[in-house]
């Protein structure tokens, strides 16, 4: 096997999906790759090689764009006939060349991310959805956010239409501020920062702590968005494996001895995508592994307010008191996702730091969107908008859950959330989850692949299914034809029993 030999040369300078599609244009050049040969597919290539299977999707995409190779969906991707001296010398041919190799190593890192994936089906408007974990349109308060921009606008004139703090508005991070410490956590305003939704805030923390090559401990599987900015600043994600209650503490710390890493990613509180919640003593006790290896916490708390039953549980960080634990929050789940307000409440150091980067980026986020929010937030519009969906939300969650047990074949598994937008699947662990999600979408049905939430290839076998955004009646009718084609591809005569996750998931 040609590929069989290409080896990832992790000294080198050039990126490892550069080395990739370099190898195979090179062999088809000296004819080693003949035209119609079909490449290996790009799950499998990322597995020999030890690379993230976006990496191979990178390459692959540059060989066609260079028109090297050609994608078929469903068949592959296969070597084409190599063009005449006449036709290399075409102008159409030398721009994707020179672009591709001018690209920086950030963006490189980013090329078809899972987040990308989700978000574009999120917003297709495709038949029946079950990807993006949003709220559900019709439960966003318009008319009455519509009121409060209205006010921010009256109040604030031309003012609050130019440019404002960099940290953000202070009166709405003294409100931040005070949600939190009634929540039991130790913070000021003057350690809040206002970012343009969570995923910026996440990248902000991200890129504020580790440069490329840098580990970083995270819950496998983990938050799409969070792979997405790992790959582009070049980090290395270290999965660790949890139970029930998310991330142990006891694998934690071995990870944490062979592999040095400059933070820890978790989701405590209605994990994503598994929908875990931690109970409070693996809290401390994640806490205490991590302060003994004066390792930082990033704490993405992106749900916490949409519990649907159980109680309450503290942050990390309250739990901490605000000194080890960055804590990461937004709006736009609870509230309205074109919004793009969050959060990120940091000790005094790292804040400075966050403030600065954050200044980089875009000077600061919108002063009209947080002086409205401010003023929605004063008027009690958050709390009355939490009463009024919450019930709607618990209903689709049980719609859902009695949609799974009366359609899908025994064996399969999925959670029951107490809070969140969605619920985690999963099925044999021989069963293409990709193979479904072809089939399904040509039914109209979308769902998120698991494999997406996944940093080692793993997680082909389990989907998330978003119950918030979609009418009971379309919830029973997307299931239903997912139980049906999960029946019809079920495995026949072989082990439908699956290790379990920790059994399954090795520690690097």
């Amino acid at each position: 096997m040609i590929l069989g030999r290409l080896k990832i040369d992790w000294d080198s300078s050039v990126p490892a999906y550069r080395q990739i599609s370099g190898y195979v244009r090179a062999a088809v050049e000296d004819g080693r790759l003949e035209p119609g040969h079909r490449l290996p597919a790009t799950r499998d290539l990322a597995r020999q090689l030890g690379v993230n299977r976006n990496t191979v999707v990178a390459a692959y995409d540059a060989l066609v764009a260079e028109g090297c190779v050609r994608s078929h969906t469903g068949r592959g991707t296969f070597v084409v006939p190599r063009p005449t001296a006449t036709e290399s010398s075409t102008p159409s041919a030398e721009p994707a060349s020179t672009w591709f190799t001018a690209f920086s190593r950030t963006v490189e890192g980013a090329t078809d991310g899972g987040l990308q994936s989700i978000y574009r089906l999120a917003i297709s408007g495709e038949g029946i959805s079950f990807v993006g974990s949003y709220p559900a349109n019709e439960t966003i308060p318009v008319e009455r956010f519509g009121r409060a921009m209205a006010r921010a606008i009256e109040e604030g004139g031309s003012q609050i239409l130019a440019y404002g703090a960099t940290a953000g508005f202070s009166p709405l991070r003294e409100s931040i501020a005070a949600d939190l410490r009634a929540k039991g956590a130790t913070v000021d305003t003057g350690q809040i920062l206002v970012t343009s939704g969570a995923q910026q805030a996440l990248e902000l923390v991200f890129r504020t702590f580790l440069d490329r090559g840098d580990s970083v401990i995270i819950e496998e599987p983990t938050y799409t968005g969070a792979l997405t900015v790992f790959g582009a600043i070049g980090a290395r994600a270290v999965g660790v494996p949890g139970d029930d209650q998310g991330l142990r503490p006891d694998l934690l710390e071995i990870a944490l001895q062979r592999n040095r890493p400059k933070l820890i990613y978790v989701q405590p509180t209605f994990q994503n995508p598994t929908t875990c919640v931690m109970g409070r003593e693996r809290r401390e006790q994640l806490l205490e592994v991590a302060r003994r290896h004066r390792c930082p916490v990033v704490e993405d708390d992106w749900a916490g307010d949409l519990r649907l039953g159980g109680e309450d549980l503290p942050s990390l960080y309250a739990l901490d008191g605000g000194r080890h634990v960055i804590h990461v929050g937004t709006f736009s789940k609870k509230l309205m996702p074109g919004l793009r307000i969050g959060w990120v409440a940091a000790p005094q150091p790292v804040y400075s730091r966050l403030v600065e980067l954050k200044r980089i980026e875009d000077c600061g986020t919108s002063p009209l969107l947080q002086k409205a929010l401010h003023v929605f937030l004063q008027e009690n519009g958050l709390s009355d908008h939490l009463r009024r969906v919450l019930p709607i939300y618990r209903e689709r969650r049980d719609t859902m859950l009695d949609a799974l047990q009366r359609h899908l074949p025994e064996g399969a598994q999925w959670t029951r959330p107490v809070g969140g937008l969605f619920l985690w699947v999963t099925l044999p662990g021989d069963f293409d989850g990709n193979e479904l999600f072809v089939a399904a979408r040509q039914k109209g049905v979308l769902f998120s692949r698991g494999e997406l939430f996944h940093s080692n290839g793993q997680g082909r076998n389990s989907m998330r299914l978003t119950y918030s955004a979609a009418s009971p009646s379309q919830i029973e009718s997307g299931v239903a034809i997912l139980g049906e084609l999960i029946r019809e591809r079920w495995p026949r005569g072989g082990d439908a029993t699956r290790r379990s996750a920790v059994e399954a998931m090795p520690i690097f």
